[in-house]
Parts: C-alpha cells; structure tokens; sequence
C-alpha cells in the first residue's frame, strides 16, 4: 500500500475518488429521471418503498467520495515534490463538480419530491 504522505499517492488516489463519484450521482440522476412524472411534474415514489432510503444512499456515497477527492487534490495541488499536478487539479475540480452536482440533484429531490401512500 502507498503512503498517504507521498503527495503524488495523493493525487493518484484523490483522482480515483473523484471519478468514482460520479457513478452513483449517475446512478441517482437516472432513479430520479425515472420517477419523473411530468404531469405533476414531480418524482413520485412510494411511502413504503426504498427509493427514497436508495437515493439519500447513492447521494451520500458521492458527496463522500467527491468531497474526499476534493480534499485530496486540493492537499496535493502545489506542493514541489508533488510530480503530478496535473492530477491534483484534475481531481480537485471533479470533486468539486461532483459535489456541486451531487448538492444540485439533493435539492430538485427535496424540491420535486412527491411521496405516494403505497409503495
């Protein structure tokens, strides 16, 4: 295992956290997308199912790993002994339009959510 000091590891791993974000945002986006009704223009779901445990799920999953390789890139970004900046910033900036995204998707839920009585 590479050592989490080593500012390239953290470059490294911070771009693989980053990129692992976005499948479950994905996941989440397109759960969402087939819930909408555009009649009432709303995500319906049901009270007693688990689409609405699944999604918070797949939405924390992704703010974790965006937020970590966020964090990661931004710690690795810079430093002289740092060999790949490159995926410093890459990974800093995905993690931040993950996370954006992720905050994004959260709210039209809450916002457009509709919760049906059966599931």
């Amino acid at each position: 295992m590479a050592s989490l000091r080593r500012f390239d590891t953290q470059a490294r791993y911070g771009l693989i956290a980053s990129f692992a974000s976005i499948l479950p945002l994905l996941c989440a986006i397109f759960f969402s997308f087939n819930r909408y009704n555009a009649n009432l223009q709303a995500i319906e779901y049901g009270k007693e199912g688990k689409f609405k445990i699944v999604f918070i799920l797949l939405i924390l999953v992704s703010v974790g790993l965006s937020v970590t390789g966020l964090g990661l890139g931004f710690n690795s970004a810079g430093q002289r002994r740092n060999d790949e900046q490159k995926k410093s910033w890459m990974a800093f900036f995905i993690g931040a339009a993950g996370l954006s995204a992720a905050i994004i998707i959260l709210f039209a839920f809450k916002t457009l959510g509709l919760e049906r009585g059966v599931g």
